[in-house]
């Protein structure tokens, strides 16, 4: 996979595209605890930052499948609606739809198959884990582990 010196990203981060009012006004509300642990635990099996995946301009092909694979499991794993998950990124519905689509073909290869299933794992386990700690402090926000 191609590697861009930090000179090619920060080019990439100035080109007009990444200043699109299409992509800044899809994402109507901050980032939720879901949401960045969805990113993060993509991001580290497809060893990248989680902020390459949030980009506003499609990037290379290592992160827009990363985000791919982020938009179908917020959708899928964590019950967000195609809306919310592709917002998460900048997208629409649209958009998440083709994500959910182009992973589920992924899906039939054995070994995505299992290292998604592992992503999904983890992150109902971390969920599960945070809602019960929550639970168990007085002051616990229930909002930041909600889709």
């Amino acid at each position: 996979m191609p590697r861009f010196s930090e000179g090619e990203k920060n080019k990439m981060s100035k080109s007009p595209c990444s200043e699109s009012s299409v992509h800044s006004g899809l994402l109507q509300k901050p980032l939720s605890a879901v949401d960045w642990m969805a990113t993060g635990h993509v991001a580290l099996a497809f060893g990248l930052k989680p902020e390459e995946l949030h980009s506003a301009s499609r990037g290379y092909a290592r992160a827009a499948q990363a985000r791919q694979v982020s938009m179908y499991i917020l959708h899928v794993s964590m019950g967000m609606t195609l809306s919310q998950a592709g917002a998460v990124f900048g997208r629409d519905r649209t958009t998440a739809a083709h994500a959910c689509k182009v992973v589920e073909d992924l899906r039939e290869d054995p070994r995505f198959d299992a290292v998604l299933s592992e992503i999904e794992g983890q992150l109902s386990a971390s969920v599960a884990s945070a809602r019960m700690h929550s639970s168990l402090s007085s002051g616990g926000q229930s909002d930041a582990y909600t889709a």
